[in-house]
């Protein structure tokens, strides 16, 4: 296992796109990580409020300051905190949530498989926007509100992906030599199927995490997420839209992390996806 680690770490670095990528979501993830801990990287406080306010980019306030004088970068490294948590925890709760199902459904097979398979379509039916719009009337346009609207919709592909990989795997002959040995459906599904199924997963979990940064802020900038006081690239975005014509530094730099962000995953896992797969050569 540390070899297969080891041989898809050197094929990642030889992705230059993909290699840099993972520095640029270390980083962002190391300020959102500080932010948290609440490590001053500016001198100033995130609602701190001055009497410089709408100021342009300057020494400084590299960023500039808000309509309350409030310093931007400091407020885009706060909201980090609350962006990447978001996309982390709904990609986590994804992976669980479809890991387990898709195993289920893959594994017992049959009827089984059947009625889990068409709960999964009956899910996709549903538009995803409409879903996060009743789950924030019915909960509240929270925090919890957003993970449980992302979280019921992030976990239809892992469930489909992990599905798929149970039934090739289940008639592999490493599996039926396990059978044949007496070890139970348990121990066979954690020490033989599941290690053999991760790599894809793990794979969709790095575009899941763009996924719902992109829908949070989406949602957070027509007003239907997070609301304040709570402080998201999202919201940071939605504020800055008013004074889009006046003073477009409010919006372009928190819009500018999502994209980076986003761009970043997204390259990571295309590269991740070409460094596991063996038949690709790199």
């Amino acid at each position: 296992m540390k070899k297969v680690k080891r041989d898809v770490f050197s094929r990642l670095k030889r992705i230059p796109t993909a290699h840099f990528s993972m520095w640029v979501v270390g980083i962002i993830c190391l300020i959102a990580l500080l932010s948290y801990l609440n490590v001053p990287l500016t001198p100033y406080s995130f609602d701190q409020t001055s009497e410089t306010v709408l100021l342009g980019p300057s020494m400084a306030h590299w960023m500039g300051t808000d309509e309350l004088g409030r310093d931007v970068l400091t407020r885009v490294i706060y909201g980090s905190r609350l962006s990447i948590s978001i996309g982390i925890i709904t990609a986590l709760v994804g992976f669980l949530v479809g890991t387990l199902y898709g195993a289920i459904a893959g594994y017992v097979g049959g009827k089984v498989d059947s009625v889990l398979m068409r709960i999964v379509d009956i899910a996709y039916s549903l538009p995803d926007l409409l879903v996060m719009i009743l789950l924030g009337v019915l909960i509240g346009r929270g925090t919890v509100g957003i993970l449980l609207a992302l979280a019921l919709t992030s976990w239809r592909g892992t469930a489909r992906l992990v599905r798929a990989q149970f039934i090739q795997l289940k008639n592999e002959e490493f599996v039926e030599a396990a059978r044949a040995q007496g070890q139970n459906h348990l121990l066979i599904v954690l020490k033989h199927m599941l290690p053999n199924s991760l790599g894809p997963v793990i794979v969709a979990m790095t575009f899941t995490v763009p996924a719902a940064i992109l829908s949070e802020s989406t949602l957070s900038f027509i007003g239907l997420g997070l609301s304040p006081p709570a402080c998201s690239w999202g919201t940071l975005a939605s504020d800055g839209w008013r004074a889009l014509r006046t003073h477009p530094h409010l919006i372009f730099f928190p819009s500018s992390f999502i994209f980076m962000t986003v761009l970043a995953f997204n390259f990571l896992g295309d590269g991740l996806r070409d460094a596991i797969d063996p038949r690709t050569r790199i």
